[in-house]
């Protein structure tokens, strides 16, 4: 399979005593889907995966299952990412018996980790499902950087392709390039909206993009014009959300996307503890809410605030 279009790393909303609001967050998962996002990255670092147990993940794989079911053609990629190889695969296997598209995967993190070891682990996982496997490229997170070398190896194991968030450049023009002149069919996905028009060209076609956690039109818009070759509104829409992006890059993403999803008048719960959210009474909302609206007026899109006001 070949994923194409606009997918999310969608946060997962959790209450104030820690659970998953399952309410809340199939609510967030409809609402970016009536808005135009192709698929969802489930419990990755957005999606809080890392501080949730097995059986927690599992729930929002299922909660996300009966989301796309309501949709037409919406894509679910579980990250099924772990310190450990034998929670990994159990993560795999129960995402495949939902119904998930593909699977996801960091390689395993904290400790420092040979080649070898990342290898295995990843071949675990490969021949643990039937469904397609990618590698995730984020050596922030993980403390390990995924080389040509190693992406290769993973490739002749059946690994399906790899998204990447450093974005750097020579190894994903390598990737890319390397598998179009192969004749494969192995996907280099970006997880992040930053570089979609010049990747686009080189022959990318999917993003797994932050910003539809909180302002999805924008997104759907810059790939609804770059599919259409509508190449002047495309570079208009880009600039846009590069400029959106930019000016909400001042904490971590998980928590701007609770912050701008209030701002926009809309119950986004909370983050899981440690994580915190600033006080409703902060400024800095108003100040994501009007960065927002000039993004939507700057592209005449029609502009929709919910009516909740946190107390």
């Amino acid at each position: 399979m070949t994923i194409t279009g606009s997918l999310v790393p969608n946060i997962t909303i959790f209450d104030a005593a820690g659970r998953i609001d399952e309410v809340k967050t199939r609510w967030h998962m409809d609402w970016m889907f009536s808005k135009g996002v192709d698929g969802l990255f489930l419990t990755g670092s957005y999606g809080a995966g890392p501080l949730m147990s097995t059986e927690e993940r599992i729930s929002i794989y299922k909660l996300a299952k009966q989301s796309a079911d309501g949709f037409k053609g919406k894509i679910l990629l579980p990250h099924v990412g772990c310190i450990d190889t034998k929670t990994a695969v159990e993560l795999a296997i129960a995402a495949e018996e939902i119904g998930a598209d593909a699977v996801g995967a960091v390689p395993p993190f904290y400790y420092k980790h040979t080649d070898d070891a990342v290898v295995e682990y990843y071949k675990a996982i490969i021949n643990a499902v039937k469904i397609p496997v990618y590698a995730y490229n984020n050596p922030e997170t993980s403390r390990y950087t995924l080389s040509l070398k190693i992406v290769k190896k993973l490739q002749g194991l059946g690994l399906a392709g790899m998204k990447d968030s450093p974005l750097s450049l020579g190894l994903i023009t390598q990737v890319a390039y390397g598998a179009q002149e192969a004749g494969s069919d192995f996907q280099l996905i970006p997880g992040t909206s930053t570089g979609w028009l010049p990747l686009y060209h080189m022959g990318v076609r999917a993003a797994i993009a932050g910003i539809n956690n909180w302002a999805p039109e924008i997104m759907t818009e810059l790939v609804r014009a770059t599919f259409a070759a509508e190449w002047d509104r495309a570079r208009k829409a880009y600039l846009v959300m590069m400029s959106l992006s930019d000016k909400l890059h001042f904490t971590d993403s998980t928590i701007i996307s609770h912050m701008a999803l209030y701002a926009r008048g809309y119950d986004a719960g909370f983050p899981r503890k440690p994580m915190l959210l600033p006080r409703f009474d902060e400024a800095k909302y108003g100040e994501i809410l009007s960065i927002i609206e000039k993004g939507f007026a700057d592209l005449d899109l029609p502009f929709e605030n919910g009516n909740f006001k946190p107390s």
